[in-house]
């Protein structure tokens, strides 16, 4: 998860805001890497304060492999609303390729069933401030009726799954604070709440 400024842990208002906070990001690292491609994921809660930022995938050839529960994992966790995509391009040209567009896709259908909603995929430039926005060209609603990904029951049930397991392990973590703030012995809360002890300690 990257760090962010306090300035940065602000309101996100549009496709720019995010563009702006993303390029600032970008340009945190050496010349050389600005040239690789970078994908993001930015969750936001219920009234679109910007909660993390996620380093998914370094280079193209990662971003290919990229898997659905790499994106939405820590989304879950945070119990975010909202989720952005983000990611740069080395040169100049900024329109939608076919391979974004087919993970943009996928990670509406995914989204859907666990009740998280993928709000937009920005393309930034470390050279330029001009950006891409999914949304605002009307790109993201036309992949919203796409039926590529829908995904059969299995996959489904695998996705549910996750999400269910994701939510679980959250509450009970405030179960384990809530029982290391009133002094209960590690070992009883590890035992109540599944949790390891090493997991524990660092609450």
């Amino acid at each position: 998860m990257i760090k962010l400024t306090k300035t940065q842990k602000t309101l996100i208002a549009t496709s720019a805001d995010l563009a702006r906070i993303m390029r600032q990001i970008l340009l945190r690292e050496n010349k050389m890497k600005r040239q690789r491609e970078h994908l993001w994921a930015i969750g936001l809660n219920d009234e679109f304060t910007l909660l993390y930022v996620e380093l998914i995938a370094f280079g193209v050839p990662e971003k290919g492999k990229t898997k659905p529960m790499e994106i939405y994992r820590l989304a879950l966790q945070k119990n975010a609303t909202y989720l952005y995509l983000c990611h740069n391009r080395a040169n100049a040209d900024m329109a939608a390729q076919a391979d974004d567009k087919k993970l943009t896709d996928r990670m509406i259908q995914v989204g859907k069933i666990v009740g998280i909603h993928l709000f937009d995929h920005v393309i930034i430039n470390h050279k330029t401030e001009d950006h891409l926005s999914y949304a605002d060209v009307g790109l993201l609603a036309e992949l919203e009726k796409s039926l590529a990904w829908v995904p059969k029951f299995e996959q489904i049930k695998k996705i549910k799954k996750m999400a269910a397991e994701e939510a679980h392990k959250k509450a009970m973590v405030e179960v384990a604070k809530t029982l290391k703030k009133r002094k209960v012995d590690v070992n009883i809360i590890s035992a109540t709440t599944g949790l390891l002890i090493s997991e524990i300690q660092k609450l």
